[in-house]
């Protein structure tokens, strides 16, 4: 997971959500957060807060407002507020958060006809997580809505992040929406619920996301050159890249702490 303060966000799987995406910091020169996808992998977005008030987020999915606004609870005992969240929708009462899915780019122009050096629109993307963090200020009790659908934009505003030369050596994802439905609920005619309004801003937590190559074209992981018996051919454009097999003992870490000291 990324964490700052109390705050914390990571990517699980959609069909286990107790597997995460392995995670990558970026050198100092470019001390971003990454997670490591998968095309056609669907997935959520697992927010947690540990703070004695309500917390009010604001979650950005490759540039674009999901379109709702989820309230983490205030923690209680050991226990922490956390949240799975996708794509929010209530139809006729009946309320689901689907999943999102990592979806590969389309390829056009010149990385179409197997050709480097992509100048016109780029499509291969490394995509963005955002999630802003906020005190939640109650402003009274509503009725719930009946309907609702997210307006969020799955094409993204989120563009390449790495030299014109080097894009088609990327293998690239974006989001769209998944399948897998982590709540359903009814809501009853008439039920009313506290709702809220943004209070002061308190974090943002910001994360990037690409596939394997994608990592080794922005600099996150090393080429490999080593022995033949020790690497994975990966295709991309005209190189090839060699990705080491990564061992057993080697473990993502679980957490890394972007707080300030």
């Amino acid at each position: 997971m990324v964490r700052i303060s109390n705050f914390s966000m990571e990517l699980v799987l959609a069909d286990d959500k107790t597997q995460k995406f392995p995670e990558h910091t970026g050198p100092m020169s470019d001390p971003v957060h990454y997670f490591e996808v998968e095309p056609d992998v669907e997935y959520f977005i697992k927010i947690r807060a540990d703070t004695s008030f309500n917390s009010y987020v604001i979650l950005h999915v490759d540039g674009e407002d999901l379109g709702y606004y989820p309230i983490l609870s205030a923690a209680t005992g050991q226990d922490c507020s956390s949240q799975y969240n996708g794509i929010f929708e209530i139809s006729g009462g009946i309320q689901t958060m689907k999943a999102l899915r990592f979806q590969r780019t389309k390829v056009r122009g010149s990385v179409a006809n197997g050709k480097s050096g992509v100048i016109n629109s780029p499509a291969m993307w490394t995509g963005q997580i955002k999630a802003t963090f906020s005190e939640a200020i109650p402003f009274g009790l509503k009725a719930r809505n009946m309907e609702f659908k997210s307006q969020w934009n799955p094409r993204g505003k989120v563009g390449a992040t790495i030299g014109v030369d080097s894009l088609a050596q990327k293998k690239g994802v974006m989001s769209s929406e998944g399948n897998s439905v982590v709540l359903e609920r009814t809501i009853m005619k008439g039920e009313v619920a506290q709702y809220y309004m943004k209070g002061r801003t308190l974090c943002t937590i910001s994360a990037k996301y690409c596939c394997t190559p994608g990592l080794i074209a922005n600099g996150i992981l090393p080429r490999y050159t080593g022995p033949r018996d020790d690497y994975t051919h990966v295709s991309i454009d005209e190189d090839e890249v060699r990705v080491k097999r990564r061992k057993k003992e080697q473990v993502p870490r679980d957490c890394v702490d972007l707080t300030e000291e």
